[in-house]
């Protein structure tokens, strides 16, 4: 039995997602500070590959969106005596669903060390497992994992130089809360930013989702507007730009917001959540009132670094796997 090893299971990209870039930089920096591990891709093995490693590793950690995936490897993972533990990307209690809100709570109360991503939500698991701890969707990118093409890479410099000010956003795909609205809020930036056209918007589409959505709406995205649809590196598109904005109705501990805070860049987020204290609040609905700010330009100065703090949290990460 690999008693030394953890098995870490989850899936890598593509596609871009929060969880997948989390879990590729994971590696990257596991294998950085030589701490022994096991992957399986869920993805891409077969069950019976899965099932045997499962069986010959004694701590389990695991990373998936799925709530009954997450629930079923901890339940399983408790009769054959392993010790599971898992990061839940994204609150507990989001769901509009009392039958999955349910499953993640017995989810941590079986596994050995549940990692949460806020306090919000450390503080609801700590009444069913103290072994509770908070942990961070960031982990710094590997370089030479964020090459990008030339080509665009002139697209975004070329375009920013013809604006004022320019803000990125991005979306891993077209999706919907529990109150049915738009999650990212692309469309509604869309809109705002078609008056205020002194300043331009790049807005990453890797799924192409928002392309086929502007097509089927007929809308005419204004020229300080810039859509890239197709797989490339956010980050990059972040170290380009001035400013994030973070237009969503729901969130988790978003990677783009700590990539923004790393790269010392302005960022602009709504309040749905408990964010960063380096973070720029505004209401949903209302980042207009930013834009209309006639102290707006004045504020549009560098934050201080908050690299030193994400760095810390990045090895508080490493820690929980040694």
């Amino acid at each position: 039995m690999n008693l030394n090893k953890i098995l870490i299971i989850g899936s890598l990209p593509p596609p871009i997602g929060g969880v997948t870039i989390h879990v590729k930089r994971l590696l990257y920096h596991l294998d950085e500070n030589e701490v022994p591990y096991k992957y399986i891709d869920l993805r891409n093995n077969a069950k019976i590959s899965i099932i045997k490693l499962f069986l010959t590793h004694k701590r389990i950690h695991l990373h998936t969106s799925n709530v009954y995936l997450r629930f079923t490897i901890t339940f399983i993972g408790i009769l054959f005596q392993k010790k599971i533990d898992f990061t839940l990307h994204g609150d507990l209690g989001r769901y509009n669903s009392k039958f999955k809100n349910s499953l993640d709570i017995f989810a941590i109360y079986l596994a050995k060390i549940p990692i949460l991503l806020n306090s919000k939500s450390l503080e609801k698991a700590k009444r069913y497992n103290k072994n509770s701890v908070i942990g961070s969707s960031f982990y710094s990118p590997n370089y030479k994992d964020e090459l990008m093409n030339p080509q665009i890479i002139s697209t975004i410099l070329s375009h920013k130089n013809k604006f004022h000010f320019q803000f990125c956003t991005n979306a891993y795909n077209l999706s919907f809360d529990k109150e049915d609205q738009e999650i990212y809020g692309l469309f509604e930036l869309i809109e705002l930013f078609a008056n205020y056209t002194q300043f331009s918007l790049v807005i990453s589409d890797p799924s192409r989702a928002y392309h086929r959505e502007i097509l089927n709406r007929k809308i005419k995205l204004t020229k300080n507007i810039l859509l890239i649809s197709c797989q490339h590196s956010f980050y990059k598109v972040i170290e380009m730009s001035d400013g994030m904005i973070r237009n969503t109705t729901t969130d988790g501990d978003s990677i783009s917001v700590k990539e923004g805070l790393y790269l010392n860049k302005l960022v602009y987020c709504t309040s749905v959540v408990e964010r960063p204290k380096q973070v720029i609040i505004y209401s949903k609905g209302n980042f207009s009132s930013i834009l209309q700010r006639q102290e707006f330009l004045k504020e549009l100065k560098k934050p201080k670094s908050s690299k030193k703090m994400l760095e810390r949290k990045m090895l508080d990460n490493i820690l929980l796997y040694k």
